[in-house]
């Protein structure tokens, strides 16, 4: 299975921000809490979910509701 050249274009863009690689560097090592996901970071939680709204619309990250 192979991503088209746009999809590749955004992982790429998404990767190119410190935070989102963070993020993902993270739940690389198990699931996580919207907020523990955000406790390391120095922002607003809305302005962190922007982050993870990019890392799903790219595919790399999944999240559910609980």
């Amino acid at each position: 299975m192979y991503a088209d050249a746009d999809t590749i274009d955004l992982i790429f863009r998404a990767l190119a921000d410190g935070t989102r690689r963070k993020v993902v560097e993270r739940l690389g090592r198990g699931p996580a809490s919207v907020s523990e996901l955000a406790e390391p970071f120095a922002m607003a939680l809305p302005s962190f979910v922007q982050h993870l709204r990019v890392l799903e619309d790219c595919g790399l990250v999944v999240s559910t509701k609980e």
